[in-house]
């Protein structure tokens, strides 16, 4: 592939703070972000254990924090909100699309994907059922948000199928493989490896794929797609990524006594009471002990991401050009993550 290094727009993305009320003066916004079920977020990492071993030790450096869902889900928002002012959308369009962009984590427990398997199995819950719960004021987190929502008159049903991908509007940007969630979230992740690289800003990306006028707009799609291959290869199925992963769900399996189903929708600092040691095992202060990390192979699904050249771009066959296949691997854990 061409070096776009020199074709690439010149945006600027916060990922520290990707919007405020400079960026959007609809009242809508600050009165999603001031629920408690958003706030809740600010206390979730984004990318759940394996934050904890990538970055033991957060110290306010761009090179050297970690992110939480609370600030990829303003992300998420931002990107919308742009479509939306792109697009040209009318009022109601836009506050579906952004509130959608906001709220499509808000479902996710403490310790997001790495934890959930355990409440999936142990009391029947995952972030796509928590987030249709929380949106319809279905348990006590998630009233005030749904009065909210009421208020500003998001019809309900129609945000939910936008945040499950059951709707195809807007051109497929909560529902095919190239969305605002992936795109904030992929950018987003590359900067644990690469944080001072000079890649496309989320926004460059949400561009092209709406506009596709160019040879230039295929290749900078295309090229994100294979950042989506570095991230998955080097984070989240990497070595680290899926010990993190088996860390968070054996102690979680050896405490269930100490869980119930409300902390699906607490916080991490909650979830870490009840579990005392884990925060300390996954920074490595503490040896994994023998009865929790056991000598034996731990299964996982890996994925590899690749474009499928013969499906066009610019007719929009995103279904069809951005594949991935899964395969099952396997990794020998060791005694001690130190080793």
């Amino acid at each position: 592939m061409s070096d776009l290094t020199n074709q690439l727009p010149k945006s600027s993305y916060d990922y520290f703070s990707p919007i405020s009320m400079i960026d959007n003066i609809d009242p809508l916004f600050k009165a999603i972000i001031n629920t408690g079920a958003f706030k809740r977020l600010n206390n979730i990492r984004f990318l759940g254990g394996i934050d904890y071993i990538l970055v033991p030790f957060p110290n306010g450096s761009k090179s050297n924090v970690r992110y939480t869902r609370y600030q990829h889900s303003l992300g998420v928002g931002k990107l919308a909100l742009y479509y939306a002012n792109l697009r040209e959308l009318t009022e109601s369009q836009t506050r579906l699309a952004f509130a959608a962009g906001l709220l499509h984590d808000i479902g996710h427990a403490p310790l997001s994907h790495s934890l959930e398997p355990v409440f999936q199995d142990a009391f029947g819950i995952d972030h796509h059922q928590a987030t249709e719960s929380i949106i319809r004021g279905e348990i006590p987190l998630g009233k005030e948000l749904f009065q909210t929502l009421k208020e500003y008159h998001i019809d309900i049903d129609n945000l939910t199928a936008l945040i499950n991908g059951e709707d195809d509007v807007f051109e497929g940007f909560f529902s095919s493989p190239i969305n605002f969630d992936t795109i904030e979230a992929i950018l987003r992740s590359r900067r644990y490896i690469k944080p001072r690289d000079i890649s496309p800003c989320p926004i460059d990306i949400v561009r092209a794929a709406t506009l596709r006028a160019s040879d230039t707009d295929r290749l900078l799609v295309d090229r994100f797609w294979e950042y989506k291959q570095q991230v998955y290869k080097h984070i989240v199925r990497s070595r680290d990524g899926v010990i993190a992963d088996y860390l968070c769900q054996k102690t979680a399996r050896s405490h269930l006594n100490r869980l119930t189903k409300e902390d699906f929708f607490s916080t991490e600092q909650r979830l870490f009471e009840r579990m005392p040691n884990l925060r300390k095992i996954l920074q490595r202060f503490l040896p994994i002990e023998e009865s929790l990390f056991l000598d034996e192979p731990i299964p996982y699904k890996m994925r590899h991401f690749y474009v499928e050249q013969n499906e066009c771009f610019f007719e929009r066959m995103d279904k069809k050009r951005y594949m991935q296949i899964k395969l099952e691997g396997k990794i020998i854990p060791r005694t001690n993550l130190s080793n």
